[in-house]
């Protein structure tokens, strides 16, 4: 993949929460094939990101999705959100 600019970051807050977030300059071909790899995984039940920060994500059955478009005079931002809560550990479907 096309790999211009690249940032990545990994926090933890005082609550145990961690994040995880990258972003780079890719072709829209590339971008779809990770979205695409995303959506196996959303449907499979694990989504799996390879890469030196990768990470497993185990995903419930039910969950929230959100989707939020911006745009302003000179960028515009196609946001994909899935939510859903965790117990001990592990995924808790989101009552449908």
């Amino acid at each position: 993949m096309g790999n211009d600019e690249e940032s990545k970051t990994e926090t933890e807050s005082a609550d145990d929460e961690t994040e995880r977030e990258g972003e780079r300059v890719m072709s829209r071909e590339d971008a779809a094939e990770i979205l695409r790899e995303v959506a196996d995984g959303v449907e499979n039940g694990t989504i799996d990101i390879e890469g030196d920060n990768g990470f497993t994500v185990a995903v419930p059955e039910h969950f929230e999705l959100g989707v939020e478009y911006e745009v302003t005079d000179d960028e515009a931002e196609l946001e994909v959100e899935l939510e859903w809560r965790m117990e001990d550990g592990e995924p808790v479907s989101a009552n449908e």
